[in-house]
Parts: structure tokens; C-alpha cells; sequence
């Protein structure tokens, strides 16, 4: 039995750089697969839909075999979706906070690709062919941009795990991978320190275990989920300084820790919310309802929007608070340079383009102040933002009578 053993391994070690292809479908269906002998070993290959593809295959793997590189043409067969699957748990869901947001994107992604397309097959036609497909979906240039940047990540670690030479996407010209997105500049959420003070009043008012929090957002420039995060230790008083260190319990977006300075009004603020904090944990901003971590799912959206519209200022979102931050804070003659380092932005380029908008009212009364000639009569006061929420009250009153 060993001898016939010996045998059966010296033939098929003579024929390592030999293969088959087999009929495995039916006349209407046709599916093929290829079978060859590598190292005493038979390996197979199926799914192949035409029998030109599979004797294709075969030839690189003679090609190969003969030319001693079948490792890097095998790796180079591995699956996009095993590839996908490698990059979600090992750097995705250890690195990123976006990592519930990456698996989610991914299964739009695997349904257009499927799980049987190898990563070498991923072609810029292909990746053209996703974002028409994606734009035909109705999704928005922006949320277009987030899949193709996964797709892009997923296609570079496969070129650093060894399974591609180069990426695709490095054939695309600059600036022609993703969609144009469109960036109107906004007027900042709060126009005014007055502004802000209503809305912090009103939550105080209305749900006063949400101020500490919110009074934070807003002067400081923090995300919720650093806030979330933040912990008592972080909070030198003293020194009024607070250290951002983590988003939840993930690294901040920018991947490293910042100093904010604390405000003398913040600081009595924290002050206060140790002292009324029923918790008294580790945690500067539990969940008030329950202890813990705040989560993403938090109903902070609504706890602003009812404090919005207590306080006759525009609804929105949390994240605007960031936004009202650095507007805020320029309107009243800081540094671009301070709210960049504030915020934790790569340069100040960034936050003047994406935050530093001024409000209306403050440059025309800044037109006022500094481009006084005294050569006319002064004209007319502007319609400011509160005035014309004024006047449409009185229209809807009027209306109402």
C-alpha cells in the first residue's frame, strides 16, 4: 500500500505544472472548473462561466508554476469580499469610530460587486461603473464620495496585505476619483452671543441635566462624541484646560489628543454639573436617564430642537453647535489660528472653508465701525435676524386675527 502510495505522488508530482478543466454545469447553464497538481497536491478552481476563462486560468497557473511565483498569483485571487472582510475586523472595527458606518456601506458595496470577484478584477471601469450606479440610486455626491473612500481603503490594504501590486484608483487622475461636491457657505447657527445665551437658558430651563452638556458643545467646539467620552480626569480647572483624548472610546477623528481652553463661565459651569451629578462616576457627561456612556443614539436632536424653539433662534443640528462655535468666536475678534487649534483641525485653511462664516449683521456692523467717513448722513439700520423674526410673528398674528 505505501508503494503504491509513493507512486500515486511521484505521477502527480510530475505533472505539478498540469491541469484539467471539467464541465460541472448543464447545456443552459454552463459552469467550469480547473483542477491541476502543485507539490503532490490537487487544487481546484470552479465558477468560471465560459471555457475560455477557465484555460486562461490554467495557462497563468502553468505560467506561474513554471516561473516560481504561484503564491503572488494565488494571492492575488483572493476575493474583494474576503479582502473587505480582513480590512473591517482588523483595522475598521480596531482603529475607527466609523466602523458601524463601515459595515453598513459595505453591504451596498458587496451586493453590487458580489462575493465571487477576485480584487484583482477591480478595474477603474468597474469603480466607474459603481459610482454611476450609486448616482442612479439618487444617493448624494457627498454620500457617494464615503462609498468610493471605502472602496479606496479596502483596494490599499489590499496592496499592503500583498494581494495587489497597486491599487486602482491610483490610475485616476487627480481630483477625478470622487464626485464635486457642492459646499455652500452657511451663516452660522447662532449670530450673536445673545443668541447663544437664550438657547443654553432655555435648556437649562426646560431639561437642566442637559446643560452642562450642551454649555460644553458650544464652548469649546467639541463633537458629542468627544464629549462622550470625556472623562473627570481629563479636566484640569486649575489650569482651565480640558484634553480631548477619545470620540466614545475610539481616538478622536483627527487621531491624536488637543487642549480647549476653558471659559471662566464653562468653568463654574462644570462646577456646578459635578456638584448636581447624581452619578459621580469617571464620566463627565453620562446618559442623564440612565448612567453610562452617551450613545450615538442619544436624543440629544431633540432635546435642541425643543430648546430652538423656546428661545426663537433657528432649529439645528448638534453638530452646528461646533459651527456656532467658531463663528462665535471670530465674530468677536479671535484668531483663525486659536478656533482651528480649538476645534482640532489639520490647518486653518480647513476651518476658515468649513466654520469660519460670518454672520451678516456682524460685517456690516463692522462696515460701520471701521468705514466711517463722516461725508453722509447715516442711513437706515439693518434688518437684523431677530427684527425679521419679529415681523413675521406680527404677520402671523395678524393673520391669525
Amino acid at each position: 500500500m505505501r508503494d503504491a502510495t509513493v507512486k500515486r505522488q511521484r505521477r502527480r508530482a510530475g505533472r505539478r505544472d498540469f491541469g484539467t478543466i471539467k464541465s460541472d454545469g448543464s447545456p443552459t447553464n454552463p459552469r467550469f472548473s480547473v483542477r491541476w497538481y502543485e507539490g503532490g497536491r490537487q487544487r481546484r478552481k470552479r465558477g468560471f462561466e465560459q471555457r475560455g476563462d477557465a484555460e486562461g486560468f490554467l495557462a497563468r497557473v502553468r505560467t506561474a508554476l513554471s516561473d516560481g511565483v504561484l503564491d503572488a498569483h494565488r494571492r492575488s485571487q483572493v476575493m474583494l469580499a474576503t479582502v473587505a472582510d480582513e480590512w473591517l475586523r482588523t483595522h475598521s472595527e480596531v482603529r475607527l469610530r466609523s466602523h458601524a458606518d463601515n459595515q453598513e456601506r459595505w453591504k451596498r458595496l458587496e451586493k453590487f460587486f458580489g462575493r465571487e470577484l477576485a480584487a484583482s478584477d477591480v478595474t477603474p471601469t468597474r469603480i466607474l461603473e459603481l459610482r454611476s450606479h450609486l448616482r442612479s440610486e439618487g444617493l448624494a455626491p457627498a454620500t457617494v464620495n464615503r462609498y468610493l473612500a471605502l472602496l479606496r481603503s479596502v483596494l490599499n490594504f489590499a496592496v499592503t496585505a500583498g494581494y495587489l501590486q497597486a491599487s486602482p484608483v491610483r490610475r485616476f487622475a487627480r481630483g477625478s476619483f470622487l464626485l464635486s461636491e457642492p459646499r455652500p457657505k452657511r451663516s452660522p447657527p447662532l449670530a450673536s452671543n445673545a443668541e447663544a445665551a437664550r438657547l443654553l437658558e432655555a435648556i437649562r430651563d426646560g431639561q437642566r441635566e442637559w446643560f452642562g452638556l450642551f454649555a460644553f458643545l458650544l464652548l469649546t467646539g467639541a463633537r458629542r462624541g468627544e464629549a462622550a467620552g470625556l472623562r473627570w480626569g481629563d479636566v484640569d480647572l486649575p489650569r482651565r484646560l480640558v484634553t480631548i483624548r477619545r470620540s466614545y472610546e475610539a481616538p478622536p477623528k483627527s487621531g491624536r489628543a488637543r487642549t480647549v481652553p476653558i471659559s471662566s463661565e464653562l468653568a463654574g459651569i462644570l462646577v456646578e454639573h459635578r456638584a448636581h451629578d447624581r452619578w459621580a462616576g469617571e464620566l463627565v457627561f453620562p446618559d442623564p436617564p440612565a448612567g453610562g456612556m452617551l450613545s450615538p443614539n442619544a436624543r440629544l436632536a431633540a432635546v435642541l430642537d425643543a430648546a430652538c424653539k423656546a428661545a426663537g433662534v433657528a432649529r439645528m443640528r448638534v453638530h452646528d453647535l461646533r459651527h456656532a462655535h467658531a463663528s462665535l468666536w471670530l465674530m468677536a475678534g479671535g484668531s483663525l489660528a486659536d478656533v482651528q487649534r480649538n476645534l482640532g483641525h489639520s490647518t486653518p485653511m480647513l476651518t476658515s472653508e468649513t466654520y469660519g462664516h460670518i454672520a451678516e449683521d456682524h460685517r456690516i456692523h463692522e462696515a460701520d465701525q471701521r468705514l466711517a467717513l463722516g461725508i453722509g448722513r447715516p442711513g437706515p439700520k439693518p434688518l437684523t435676524v431677530t427684527s425679521q423674526a419679529a415681523e413675521v410673528g406680527a404677520d402671523a398674528r395678524a393673520e391669525g386675527a
